[in-house]
């Protein structure tokens, strides 16, 4: 490029850079950096452009202001003829992709970094675990993992209130970065959990006593108080430690059994440590099977979905259903719910089930509506640790993408506890599934922690009443005031309200009477095969065009 010069540019590159036409025009072309002339780039847009006569690409440099800007540049060749000779000019156009490339930037820091301490996530750590495994060799063998938990944090979270928990997550980062060796990646867990990993050219070679002065260093950063406010806050701390490959051999296990140690730790009392021990902390061999039975479950999708009707407080008409899932086994029989959901829960594959539910919800609701049914909305259940996963939303627009499906006919069921580990949290992510035109429902209303107040400040769509309150509701009074109390604050929020596990026709007519606009359960119709609930749909077709053809 050094014997190019600059000829001309029109309008939009002095909008778009900054630069005014006497500041380019003779000039040669560069492409600046913060850290400087970026030569070597510059060096390879001339060698393609000369080869091939054609470069495009993407590039970041500096505007006139010196603020950075992202380009998405073509640059051509031209030859023109002049008195018979031909002379050569490169073309150069460009679009501003700035604000799309910041936006990459940002989706990725959200995907792999927590949003209030600005650490790692859950994710980028367990990621960086798995690397730091597949490095280990003959030299570096062995890494540590520790998990540590704040003792009582969800005390201090009601007591303090959740903008001064935040704080204190951040000066338990900083203390941490601070007292720990820049070498360790450190993490944000869970909301109450923190991650360390001691990689393998750091921890290999030492000895059990190195792993004890660390936990033991980690526990004492948390006796000098934290200050924020003018509130004094003191805090203990317990940590799990495992360590690869004696206490497992992938990340998996490895974690599994760091958090086995912790919750031992745990149960010794605060500010304690504990390693793992297969004396102490056994690996149930029948839980191992289940798990391995679970994970080939999900690899040979085994997982189908039911679909249960709701109806309307009259019980006349259809409103919508809930997908559920089953899990049929070969020899006839079935895995309850409450056995498999649980186990995938606690060991993390409920995100890889649901993922392939969810397939099934979108392909289902497209059949539907090609055959031009009308079915309301169908619900399928979020585990907390989903809907807290920044992958669910990108899961969720994939879907409506690949299948068409509109998000209103989608309705997607979360639990008190997923609301209310994380707050913030919960309210961004069900802000984003709003926007996208999703319906949230609020599961099992009235055996969690939320508190009304809470409850007014999330954009939710459905509450749920829990089967408990409706299963005694016809002879129970408690439960029938309880019942009526979520019914109104219902409708004072401007939410519908389902009342699921109705079983008798007393029930529904209570539930009818009190205002409730959703009933579900199997006084109305027990969860139908993918088939049958087609069948009924078409029936329902059926006779609502013998409807208008009567009138």
């Amino acid at each position: 490029m050094n014997n190019l010069r600059i000829v001309e540019v029109n309008d939009a590159y002095c909008q778009v850079t900054g630069f005014k036409p006497d500041n380019v025009i003779g000039k040669r072309p560069k492409i600046k950096t913060k850290t400087g002339r970026n030569r070597q780039l510059e060096s390879y847009i001339a060698r393609e452009v000369q080869s091939t006569g054609h470069w495009s690409g993407e590039l970041w440099m500096l505007g006139a202001n010196g603020q950075k800007m992202a380009l998405d540049l073509a640059v051509t060749k031209l030859a023109l003829k002049k008195r018979e000779k031909a002379q050569f000019y490169y073309l150069g156009v460009f679009s501003d992709i700035t604000s799309r490339k910041d936006n990459e930037e940002a989706l990725l820091t959200l995907s792999t970094r927590d949003a209030i301490t600005g650490l790692p996530n859950r994710n980028l750590f367990m990621e960086s675990c798995t690397q730091a495994i597949s490095s280990c060799n003959d030299t570096f063998p062995s890494l540590l993992v520790i998990l540590v938990d704040i003792d009582n944090f969800r005390k201090i979270n009601d007591l303090l209130g959740h903008q001064a928990g935040d704080f204190l997550l951040k000066d338990i980062a900083t203390r941490l970065q601070t007292c720990l060796d820049k070498g360790y990646t450190i993490a944000r867990f869970s909301s109450d959990e923190f991650a360390i990993l001691v990689p393998p050219y750091l921890y290999s070679g030492m000895t059990i006593f190195f792993a004890k002065k660390l936990a033991d260093t980690i526990l004492k950063s948390f006796t000098r108080p934290f200050i924020h406010n003018d509130v004094e806050t003191t805090i203990s701390a317990s940590c799990g430690l495992a360590v690869y490959p004696d206490n497992g051999h992938d990340t998996e296990h490895l974690l599994r059994a760091a958090d086995s140690a912790l919750s031992h730790a745990k149960s010794q009392g605060q500010n304690r440590f504990q390693f793992f021990d297969s004396t102490l902390h056994s690996l149930d061999p029948k839980v191992l099977t289940q798990e391995s039975a679970l994970l080939k479950g999900i690899e040979n999708n085994e997982f189908i979905l039911v679909y249960q009707p709701k109806y309307s407080g009259n019980g006349n008409e259809l409103s919508g259903f809930e997908a559920l899932a089953r899990w049929p086994q070969t020899d006839g029989s079935s895995v309850p719910p409450n056995e498999f959901i649980p186990l995938a829960e606690s060991n993390g594959t409920i995100i890889k089930l649901t993922d392939t539910l969810l397939v099934q919800v979108f392909a289902t609701v497209q059949q539907w509506i090609r055959q031009e049914l009308v079915f309301g909305r169908v619900a399928i259940n979020i585990s907390a640790l989903h809907f807290q996963n920044p992958s669910l939303v990108d899961t969720l627009s994939q879907l409506l993408k690949e299948y068409a499906v509109p998000a209103q006919n989608i309705e997607l069921e979360i639990t008190e506890s997923a609301m209310m580990d994380n707050p913030e949290l919960a309210l961004r992510q069900m802000r984003t599934l709003k926007s996208l035109g999703f319906t949230i429902a609020l599961d099992d209303f009235g055996t969690g922690h939320s508190s009304l107040g809470q409850l007014k400040n999330f954009p939710i769509d459905v509450l749920k009443i829990d089967r408990s309150f409706i299963l005694d509701i016809v002879n129970g009074e408690q439960d029938r005031n309880i019942t009526s109390t979520i019914i109104r604050l219902a409708k004072y929020l401007n939410m519908e309200v389902v009342a699921e596990g109705v079983e008798t026709e007393e029930q529904a007519y209570l539930l009818s009477i009190m205002g409730c606009n959703i009933l579900q359960g199997y006084y109305f119709s027990k969860p139908l095969m993918s088939d049958a609930a087609l069948r009924l749909l078409e029936e329902i077709k059926v006779q609502q065009q013998i409807k208008l053809s009567n009138t």
